[in-house]
């Protein structure tokens, strides 16, 4: 009888090991390999971007719909807009774009801008309790893109991406409801976000020969302040799912 006892002992600690292993390995595949539900796509398609979005030291001229198009014959509506403001004497535009799943700055501007982003070397800034953002300049214009996450900080590349929906990204709340299907098991969620101001002339620009101790320009400087300002009010006002 003892003997049976000590069996069935060890056969159930070898059942829940083999349980646990399961779980957790599921719990690892899905971290490292989301994939997206059914219906999110209308989930997706049901994300509203307000119209208006303020912005310190800069009116807001017009906003309007974002659109992308992956053939000819092919043109749909995406999350997100693209807002336009004036200082009376400059032009900022910002582009906000909801995703899932991609957190690759390079990707972003492949992809969806439509930029070479081989010959794009960006330089990537982090302020403390915002995270990271990159500025760059292509075709006579100066960018500032970062992507606000649902959780946690603003990252550019995809290892900050990963890192941040690692660390911040998850919890026991939202392993309950993964289990129950209402939620992804890691918040995957991001804004991506690009600035832009034309170069101008007139402006006195700065260069420090230190790549690691680089001066900001005075648009650079710009993009920065608004930047800073337009960080907050998103994270403030993420859009549901």
């Amino acid at each position: 009888m003892q003997t049976l006892q000590t069996n069935w002992q060890k056969t159930r600690v070898s059942l829940l090991g083999v349980l646990l292993l399961s779980i957790l390995g599921v719990l690892i595949y899905q971290i490292l390999f989301p994939t997206e539900t059914e219906n999110s796509d209308d989930n997706t398609q049901s994300i509203e971007i307000p119209d208006t979005v303020p912005l310190s030291n800069w009116k807001l001229v017009n906003s309007r719909p974002l659109k992308f198009s992956q053939t000819d014959d092919d043109v749909k509506a995406v999350p997100g807009k693209i807002y336009q403001y004036t200082n009376d004497q400059e032009v900022l535009n910002a582009e906000i774009r909801y995703e899932k799943y991609r957190g690759s700055f390079n990707h972003f501007l492949i992809i969806d801008m439509g930029m070479p982003a081989a010959t794009i070397n960006p330089d990537i800034y982090y302020e403390k309790g915002v995270g990271h953002y990159a500025l760059f300049e292509h075709e006579d214009t100066t960018y500032l893109g970062s992507c606000i996450n649902g959780k946690g900080e603003a990252t550019v590349t995809l290892n900050q991406y990963n890192k941040n929906r690692y660390l911040r990204g998850w919890g026991l709340t939202r392993s309950f409801l993964w289990l129950i299907g209402e939620e992804d098991l890691v918040e995957y969620r991001c804004l991506w976000t690009i600035m832009s101001i034309p170069k101008s002339s007139e402006l006195d620009f700065t260069i420090n020969i230190d790549p690691n101790n680089k001066e900001l320009n005075e648009v650079e400087k710009k993009l920065q302040k608004a930047w800073l300002d337009w960080y907050p009010w998103w994270k403030n006002n993420f859009p549901d799912y």
